[in-house]
């Protein structure tokens, strides 16, 4: 059965518009709670990452080690989701683990609201 010319061009434009998008950037955001996330950013994570995520946040510059920077994008490409996943439930030395403090459901949400920070 062939498909409708006007169907095809649908679906071919949808496959070229996903594969130019990042799957890094697009594939976090989809499903997550961004006005939540935004909520467990401020209250859990601004004070060192700042409000704009560049790590500097009121509380950075009494961190033995400099928050991370959430805006640099060839920084933050090099981890995948499950890497930021594990470092927010484990912790990473000075950043203290919130695998006890919040729910598998926030942690996901606050990665895809950081990886914004790094969109153009």
């Amino acid at each position: 059965m062939r498909m409708p010319v006007k169907q095809m061009f649908l679906v071919v434009g949808a496959v070229t518009l996903l594969s130019v998008v990042s799957p890094m950037s697009a594939g976090s955001v989809f499903g997550a709670d961004l006005a939540n996330a935004k909520k467990v950013y401020k209250d859990k994570c601004l004070k060192c990452h700042g409000e704009t995520g560049k790590g500097d946040g009121p509380k950075a510059d009494t961190l033995e080690t400099k928050a991370a920077d959430y805006t640099d994008k060839k920084k933050m490409a090099k981890f995948t989701d499950a890497d930021l996943i594990k470092i927010t439930k484990d912790g990473k030395k000075p950043m203290p683990g919130y695998a006890t403090k919040l729910s598998d459901q926030e942690i996901v949400d606050v990665i895809a609201y950081i990886r914004t920070f790094a969109q153009p």
